[in-house]
């Protein structure tokens, strides 16, 4: 057992991650289902979701290795590097920022016909902060509030934002990492890289808490890393290995990652776009999809920094809409 807490107890530090290898990471915290709630997922490659029904869920990232161009070389220690750096500009441009979330929610039945489906919208805030060097700090806000019943079928999927954090110095070498090749994702140029739980490392960066207790997960995934930045473009994730106790057979996340400029703090950042869950869980499935747009960043005024004013300046800048 960690001291990963409920969010409800977390107070204002809804989620903690800590380099410490004695406490767990949780990116994804999911209430405890109802037995009442006899509903499940179905799902399928990025897609409208009335075709979501055609198959279960994407395959599992080891039974198919999208096509690289595995002649050239791969420099995967000066990748590495580049997502350690990038992951600590996400952190430290990122004191706060808002988003619209749109949120779909689809239950399916164990033929795969849909028994229900809830779209809900929210007023998104994240702050993401370094509290101390290799402890990170991931707060969120829907609607102002940390609540778990803000969630369609008391099912609450939280901290995806930091799921590019793999690459944080305080996480990355918890995972083996090594390069399939050079790949071309939707036009761009983009390092492929497989990633796996390390036998000898705990699994800290995400799990499960139900009423019985804390459940951490053990990751496998796939990362497409821009080759002239460094920037994460896209990472799936699949499980190492199912967690029987709960149980879950099955979770496929795929997130994707978006450009955008913010050019009074000279800043360009990759902020998730969309997240999509797939789910075994308890055996039901779920299938989920959180969509962000109209993004905002929000800083506290940097001449401020060395005394604590009664009323901090909070500075906040809108995208460049034409992306410059």
């Amino acid at each position: 057992m960690t001291d990963c807490l409920p969010p409800l107890h977390y107070g204002r530090y809804s989620m903690l991650l800590r380099a410490s290898p004695a406490v767990s990471v949780c990116w994804l915290l999911l209430a405890a289902l109802p037995p009442a709630t006899a509903q499940s997922m179905n799902l399928s490659a990025p897609t409208t979701l009335s075709t979501l029904s055609r198959t279960w869920a994407p395959p599992d990232i080891d039974q198919i290795v999208p096509h690289v161009s595995s002649d050239v070389p791969c420099p995967l220690p000066d990748i590495l590097e580049g997502t350690k750096v990038r992951a600590k500009e996400f952190v430290s441009n990122l004191q706060e920022f808002s988003a619209t979330e749109r949120l779909e929610h689809v239950d399916f039945d164990k033929h795969g016909k849909r028994s229900s489906s809830t779209t809900v919208s929210y007023n998104y805030v994240a702050e993401i902060q370094e509290v101390r060097p290799g402890q990170l700090s991931i707060e969120e806000y829907r609607n102002g509030s940390i609540a778990l019943d803000v969630f369609p079928a008391q099912l609450a999927t939280r901290g995806t934002a930091g799921l590019a954090l793999i690459f944080h110095p305080a996480f990355v070498n918890d995972f083996d990492m090594r390069c399939e090749g050079l790949a071309n994702l939707n036009g761009k140029s983009a390092w492929q890289l497989r990633f796996a739980q390390r036998p000898d490392r705990p699994s800290r960066f995400r799990g499960y808490w139900l009423s019985k207790g804390w459940f951490p997960v053990k990751l496998k995934g796939r990362a497409w890393i821009a080759t002239d930045t460094h920037n994460p473009l896209r990472i799936e994730t699949d499980l190492l290995e199912p967690i029987n106790a709960i149980p879950l057979k099955t979770e496929h996340v795929a997130i994707d990652y978006q450009s955008v400029q913010f050019p009074q703090r000279k800043v360009n950042l990759w902020l998730p776009h969309e997240v999509e869950i797939y789910m075994d869980f308890r055996g039901h499935r779920y299938y989920r999809r959180h969509t962000f747009s109209n993004f905002q960043l929000f800083w506290v005024d940097v001449s401020q920094r060395d005394h604590v004013p009664e009323n901090p300046k909070i500075l906040s800048e809108s995208p460049d809409p034409k992306g410059r």
